[in-house]
């Protein structure tokens, strides 16, 4: 038998086409066992028995025949996943030759055309990237009982566990009506709308083809899903409800709470459900609805039911999630399918999506009926909602309480059992390029969580990039900072498991939290598309709040000076010439060296793109309305006019940026200027990575989290991007007197430890000859600039005013929520910029 060559790589346009040949394919194999089977109407199966089992023999055809033409066009190096699995072999064994190779061709015959309206379609994917799930009867129930325009036959294409595209065959679209033929439903997951219908009018000849009338359009075609609504609706008096919410007629608890949950939900109250069979059948009428649809599912589905209908929604602006609101995962080595229910809606309708869900984490019941075996008896505590969306692995599954028990090994020296944990919604973290969330452990009876006893919590933070709408949205608007965000995750790892991060910790005090365990899955390479199937997840010790540890939406004054305190431990270690970089004869340096940016700083213009510096102008024109009547008032501001300032800012930002992140670049010159002020910077020093204890005598203690940006530059950039991003208004003034004595008390808690770890021998040679306090006040007003910069070109679309502290806005710098550290800000942006220029 003759089997095609091995492929290194695949179009996904060829793929996606073959996948639509095959499709069809397998809608013959239905339609002609219905037309052997039906009774003379033309409706019901003429067979007895189980009405979920009797269409065995259908769906082995189905899948041989689709396995069979997919094997002679692609080869066996393709991973295929099919529901009847026990088929495959056979599918091929036969000693007959193989079928004819598909049609690659379908979706474009014009290459132009294709190019303008998918660009990337014809991308080549690795071989082993792929996987295909095939279901070739879905729906057997209503194949059964004649109900027919709801059986589909399914082929999804995933790419790293991610659908990127899917076909839906339809054999009867016309529902009863046999006379109208098999359609082929096509979608490509990040192509928006680039889905349509094909069908053939004729069986085309064997192996070739081409029959007359086959084509292909970016069209949509809801005829079918309104046909499976009408043969199954539960509501046939005519009634346009605003929303419609789908299920099955299963009677599982935990479905009936999500049902009756999303219809309360409504907008309005103005919902009605509507009973539909099939999985691909509910799942495609929610993603051609043009009025808010959402589809409840069973626990029962597999991955080859949802892998194709997923890809279909995400190209119409649909959702998918389980029922709890954690993306689905078609991983082919996982088995048990989607056991944490499914949910599904349609563009417009993604706000009653999340609100679903949330719903869902927040019922003890439902938690405990599907998690229990994962988080144990007894957690979650009653009326605590639980993130048991975030708390997953990378493959999507709950974390097991073998697997934290066999993480904690070390952390654990009386080996008590964990028996449970939590992971309340209070405590977790949705941001934009992250989540994150405690863990709440429950140790056996006796364990002492304190002293020598295991740790009661534990903080996990978790980047699906794939999943993440901003990162996805930078693929098409900003695809260098994918780059570069893959770079952070690992860095951060890096440095927190380094020996730098070690001997940081016990030569200082400084209290950072400790990684205790790691999956770190970055895709090789700087191809933005590539990079967004990368994966992270880190398991980091907690500063809780049961040890006494608060955090504060933006920093009064003692805690500032905190801050800067634990700052200058930080700089002064690392600082050019330090104790530190004799340890280890020198690894522990050269090992930090290759962990970390060679320049840190998040807002360095090389990492946020260099093309931000031509938008500084227009970002503050964009905002300055919004501003303009508060900065009338301001005394200092008083014969000011600020309608230029984005204009005198632009003309510098390229000066102030290089100097403010001088080793971004490779100039000799600018590294040699600066060399002897190198020292590690944290990178992001805004207040959401600072935490705070009151000592017991006398003081406050310090922890740092968040490490992703830090990497090697001036001390100045950091203490100027912490004063204009975490500190309160409360504690600075327009005239800028409150704002040079915490430079001053940096300055000195600086020059302490300057000298405590060997840079200098006293005070004086640090102001005189390594240091001057001076230099700082320059290089602290170019990095003020810089971050201006920023501000104005990036940064303030998203700002908006509180009046109070909220949990919403906590994340948010100061420049981003407080309308008096805007006013402050821009103030003294005239102020350095007039100093600069002059």
């Amino acid at each position: 038998m003759k089997i095609a060559p091995v492929m290194k790589t695949i179009s996904l346009s060829q793929l996606t086409s073959s996948c639509m040949d095959a499709g069809w394919q397998g809608c013959q194999v239905i339609r002609s066992f219905h037309e052997a089977h039906s009774d003379s109407k033309g409706g019901k199966l003429k067979i007895g028995g189980d009405a979920r089992s009797v269409v065995t023999q259908c769906d082995i055809d189905a899948q041989a025949k689709i396995i069979a033409a997919l094997r002679s066009t692609w080869g066996e190096e393709l991973l295929i996943i099919g529901e009847e699995d026990e088929t495959e072999a056979g599918a091929l064994s036969s000693g007959a030759d193989a079928p004819p190779p598909l049609r690659t061709d379908i979706l474009f015959d014009d290459r132009e055309v294709q190019k303008t309206m998918a660009p990337g379609l014809d991308e080549e994917i690795p071989l082993e990237e792929l996987a295909l799930f095939v279901d070739p009867v879905d729906g057997t129930r209503e194949f059964v009982e004649g109900r027919l325009g709801n059986v589909a036959c399914l082929i999804g294409i995933a790419r790293n566990s991610r659908p990127v595209a899917g076909i839906i065959g339809v054999p009867f679209p016309g529902g009863g009506d046999l006379s109208c033929g098999a359609e082929i439903h096509y979608a490509i997951a990040d192509q928006k709308d680039f889905a349509g219908v094909w069908s053939q009018k004729e069986t085309p000849p064997s192996g070739a083809g081409e029959s007359e009338g086959a084509s292909a359009s970016a069209s949509t075609n809801s005829d079918a899903a309104e046909q499976a609504s009408n043969d199954e609706s539960s509501d046939r008096d005519g009634h346009a409800a605003g929303t419609t919410v789908l299920s099955g007629d299963s009677g599982n608890p935990v479905l009936q709470i999500a049902t009756t949950t999303a219809v309360s939900l409504a907008p309005g109250g103005d919902a009605r459900r509507v009973i539909v069979g099939g999985t691909a059948a509910k799942l495609r009428m929610v993603a051609t609805s043009t009025s808010p649809t959402v589809a409840v599912l069973h626990f029962d589905t597999q991955l080859w039911d949802t892998c194709a209908p997923e890809a279909l929604l995400k190209c119409r602006g649909g959702k998918i999630t389980d029922m709890f609101g954690a993306s689905l995962v078609h991983c082919p080595k996982r088995t048990m399918g989607n056991v944490f229910g499914v949910v599904a809606s349609s563009k417009g309708a993604s706000v009653l999506h999340d609100e679903l869900c949330r719903s869902m984490r927040a019922d003890r019941d439902s938690v405990m009926a599907i998690f229990q075996q994962w988080i144990g008896e007894g957690m979650p505590p009653p009326g605590v909602s639980q993130s048991i969306d975030i708390a997953r692995d990378l493959d999507g599954m709950p974390y097991g309480l073998d697997h934290l028990q066999e993480l904690l090994r070390d952390e654990n020296p009386t080996d008590s059992k964990l028996v449970g944990y939590s992971v309340p919604e209070e405590d977790a973290w949705r941001g934009l390029m992250s989540n994150g969330v405690r863990f709440q452990l429950q140790w056996e009876e006796g364990a002492n969580p304190s002293g020598n006893s295991p740790p009661s919590d534990m903080f996990y933070k978790r980047i699906v990039m794939a999943n993440l709408d901003h990162a996805r949205d930078k693929l098409k608007t900003a695809p260098h900072k994918l780059v570069r965000d893959v770079k952070s995750y690992q860095v951060e790892t890096s440095f927190l498991t380094s020996y730098a991060c070690k001997y940081l910790v016990n030569d200082t005090g400084m209290k950072i939290n400790k990684v205790l365990s790691s999956d770190l899955r970055p895709v090789a390479g700087d191809n933005p598309k590539e990079l967004l199937d990368s994966s992270f997840s880190i398991f980091l010790e907690y500063f809780q709040n049961s040890d006494g540890w608060e955090q504060h939406w933006l920093l009064p004054r003692e805690e500032t000076k905190a801050s800067l305190e634990e700052l200058a431990k930080m700089h002064a270690y690392f600082w050019q010439g330090s104790d530190f970089w004799k340890k280890d004869g020198g690894k522990a340096g050269s090992d930090l060296e290759n962990m970390v940016w060679p320049n840190g700083g998040y807002m360095q213009p090389k990492l946020q793109g260099y093309e931000q510096l031509k938008k500084v102008r227009s970002g503050w024109e964009a905002r300055y309305s919004s501003f303009r009547d508060d900065l009338e008032k301001v005394a200092e501001l008083k014969g000011v006019d600020c309608v230029p300032l984005g204009e005198r800012l632009e003309e510098v930002a390229p000066i102030v940026g290089g100097k403010a992140h001088p080793f971004a670049d490779k100039d000799a010159a600018t590294n040699a200027d600066f060399a002897r002020y190198r020292t590690l910077i944290h990178g992001d020093p805004k207040h959401a990575n600072f935490f705070f204890r009151k000592k017991q005598e006398s003081g406050i203690e310090v922890g740092l989290i968040d490490f992703q940006w830090s990497g090697f530059g001036l001390a100045a950039t950091d203490v100027a991007h912490h004063i204009t991003s975490a500190v309160s208004s409360s504690a600075l003034c327009f005239s800028g007197k409150e704002e040079g004595e915490l430079l001053d008390h940096y300055y000195s808690c600086l020059t302490r430890e300057l000298v405590k770890y060997g840079v200098g021998k006293d005070a004086e040679e640090i102001e005189t000859s390594i240091f001057p306090r001076e230099t700082l006040q320059q290089q602290y007003e170019v990095a003020f600039l810089d971050i201006c910069r920023i501000v104005f070109a990036y940064a303030w679309r998203r700002w908006k005013a509180e009046d109070e502290p909220s949990e919403e806005s906590f994340n948010r710098n100061a420049y981003n929520k407080s309308l008096d550290s805007v006013l402050w800000l821009i103030t003294r942006c005239h102020v350095y910029l007039s100093k600069y220029q002059s």
